[in-house]
């Protein structure tokens, strides 16, 4: 999958827009490849230092066809737990429903739940090789979810180089549910300060 997106934070909210061509290496799948056009919001909020909460959505649509064959729209609700005895670890909970509007084949809609659960590890600079700390602020991530009625495992870690981006490195492991197999992520933020 290719993913390619940008986004722009204005007060709390984040509005994005992105666009991804996925080809599927099973030759026994429905979709050969697919291409998606997505716009998103999401909105956050620190309770305090320990709790933040947040709101998330997404509208993706099939962008070969026009009109477009599918909608997808993807409601979240967002919890992040960092309690202050355990500064370098993080809990991210998210909750919601995924809408997939056919429109353009049967005129129907589907709904599928989701959710997700990880634990983010951000070691202080102590804790690693010079080596790795030389090479910028690093976290690891271990998150299980379920989406479209298939469960997942993700690990991965982040190499963060203060502030010219983040540098991401993930494998996600489908359980069951479905016949995709693994997959390696590779991700390059890059962030762009406009006055």
């Amino acid at each position: 999958m290719l993913h390619l997106g940008a986004s722009c934070g204005v007060g709390p909210v984040e509005l994005g827009v992105s666009a991804e061509h996925e080809r599927s290496l099973n030759p026994d799948s429905d979709f050969a490849s697919q291409t998606g056009l997505e716009l998103q919001m999401k909105w956050a909020h620190a309770l305090d230092e320990e709790v933040a909460l947040g709101l998330s959505y997404e509208l993706g649509i099939d962008a070969r066809p026009f009109p477009p064959e599918y909608a997808l729209s993807s409601f979240n609700g967002l919890f992040t737990w960092k309690p202050a005895s355990w500064r370098e670890y993080a809990v991210h909970l998210n909750a919601g429903t995924d809408i997939v509007d056919q429109g353009g084949n049967d005129g129907g809609s589907e709904d599928y739940s989701r959710w997700g659960v990880a634990l983010e590890w951000t070691p202080q600079a102590g804790r690693l090789p010079e080596m790795m700390t030389g090479m910028g602020q690093w976290s690891f991530v271990g998150e299980r979810y379920r989406r479209f009625e298939a469960d997942y495992l993700r690990l991965g870690f982040r190499i963060g180089v203060g502030r010219n981006g983040n540098f991401d490195v993930s494998r996600e492991q489908g359980l069951n549910g479905t016949d995709e197999g693994g997959r390696w992520f590779f991700g390059v933020t890059m962030p762009l300060e406009i006055r």
